[in-house]
């Protein structure tokens, strides 16, 4: 079969494209695991973490980062609570959620901290912070300014402005945004020589596990923010400042692997209509993005990714039908890389 009508699409940066088809890819390869921003397209990567849970990571034994900001944090804690069950109690909860017809922002961060306590149970913290491998590390934003009003004319007002200046230039996120990454009491892992946005560390905690998660899936506007997540303050989705990554993840040995919903990640919130804000090439140097082909969305319910508007254009029967059917086709992704020939497959990056 053609590879452009094989499910998955293979993307490696310059280091790793050179290692993949001299070596191949092992398990061992990876350092590093990389849970983007995505709302609801996460479903189409269910395949995906399913096989990686249960079969690529399944008998490792050195440690394995994991980073995620927003639903990929989500998907990133169920990984590091050990076996397959908890990323199902995520998947089950996460299509079950429904609203009334106008939620407000309290609603829906109600709605949401039922997800995560159902991924969670009684000793997911616990199990997160002991896990014997996995390393979990997340990315929240702490909101300054107009953004971090509890009026929401007040807080929309900051938002935009920041849309705007943004546009422009990313530092500008800098006047009302802190980037705070919350990492693995034991494995603290940080950015050397990071620049781009102010960006401080907080170490993840049982008693702030919760809290942590929920607040970097925060959307804003939609969302309300989590108060005193890392320090004073509110804090809101890690996608604001890192919704599909551009930071410079060089693992010193080792590469990073990331699966994603599309082959142009956008830095972040305020870049996924700037189609001329594209990552660096550099920061993708060791990255491996496994990607769900063209040919592979063109086969899904109505030909599209799941997306937070089918909240708004579908009924909850139609949207949880779609949705099932949808993590059910990515059963195709896992057949695939279950069986994939790296060497063959690697492309260089799409941009």
């Amino acid at each position: 079969m053609n590879s452009s009508n094989m499910p998955l699409s293979i993307y490696a940066g310059a280091e790793a494209h050179a290692h993949i088809q001299r070596n191949g890819l092992s398990p061992d390869d990876i350092s590093m695991l990389l849970g983007a921003s995505s709302g609801p397209k996460w479903l189409t990567l269910q395949g995906i973490d399913e096989y990686l849970i249960k079969h690529f990571f399944n008998n490792r034994r050195k440690p394995l980062h994991l980073l995620g900001t927003s639903a990929g944090a989500w998907r990133m804690a169920s990984y590091a609570m050990g076996g397959i069950a908890a990323h199902q109690r995520l998947t089950e909860a996460y299509i079950e959620q429904c609203y009334s017809k106008k939620p407000n922002e309290q609603e829906v961060l109600d709605t949401c901290r039922s997800v995560i306590q159902s991924l969670l149970g009684k000793e997911g913290a616990k199990e997160i912070i002991q896990h014997p491998y996995f390393c979990m590390n997340l990315i929240t934003t702490q909101c300054h300014g107009l953004t971090r009003s509890k009026r929401k004319f007040i807080k929309g007002l900051g938002f935009g402005s920041a849309a705007l200046l943004n546009s422009l230039s990313r530092k500008s996120l800098a006047w009302q945004f802190t980037r705070v990454v919350m990492h693995h009491p034991e494995q603290h892992l940080s950015f050397k020589g990071l620049k781009d946005l102010p960006t401080r560390y907080a170490s993840l905690s049982i008693d702030n596990m919760e809290d942590a998660i929920l607040s970097t899936g925060s959307i804003p506007i939609i969302i309300k923010g989590v108060d005193d997540v890392a320090g004073k303050g509110v804090y809101q989705d890690g996608g604001i400042t890192d919704y599909g990554f551009d930071l410079p993840l060089l693992p010193k040995d080792g590469f990073v692997l990331y699966p994603h919903f599309s082959k142009l990640p956008a830095p972040g919130w305020f870049d996924k209509s700037l189609s001329w804000r594209k990552p660096s090439h550099e920061n993708y140097a060791k990255t491996i993005m496994l990607v769900p082909s063209d040919s592979f969305i063109a086969r899904l319910p109505y030909q599209k990714i799941p997306d937070r508007h089918d909240f708004l254009n579908l009924s909850d029967t139609d949207r949880i039908h779609y949705w099932r059917k949808t993590v059910e086709l990515t059963q195709h992704l896992a057949d695939d890389l279950s069986t994939m020939d790296w060497k063959t497959r690697v492309q260089a990056l799409p941009w």
